[in-house]
């Protein structure tokens, strides 16, 4: 299923993405594993991102967005490697993030 035609058709998204490129995460839900990506398009709602090294990632993941210091709790709605589609289910600021294990996670990267 394709969420966003780059051909200037229809987009069907109730919800409007803008175009970025930034470096970005996905952390697993435990934190033991993380991989870089990078953000293509971004809205308060989901993302499309690259990840030029693509490991299996399972259905929820942390989204880590380093450039506001922002933490999504996130679906995997669509893969089509490199890229796949996150679907945003909760927010957090990095300070509040409820995972003890995602917060040690965050300090090491921001180092």
């Amino acid at each position: 299923m394709r969420l966003f035609n780059f051909r200037g058709g229809e987009n069907r998204r109730s919800v409007t993405r803008r175009r970025v490129q930034w470096g970005s995460y996905i952390a697993m839900p435990d934190a033991k594993r993380w991989v870089k990506c990078q953000t293509r398009d971004l809205s308060f709602a989901g993302a499309r991102v690259q990840i030029d090294d693509m490991p299996d990632l399972p259905a929820a993941v942390y989204f880590l967005q380093m450039r506001d210091r922002l933490a999504y709790e996130a679906q995997i709605i669509w893969s089509k490697p490199p890229e796949v589609g996150l679907q945003f289910t909760k927010l957090y600021r990095f300070d509040e993030v409820p995972s003890a294990p995602l917060r040690g996670l965050i300090e090491k990267m921001s180092e």
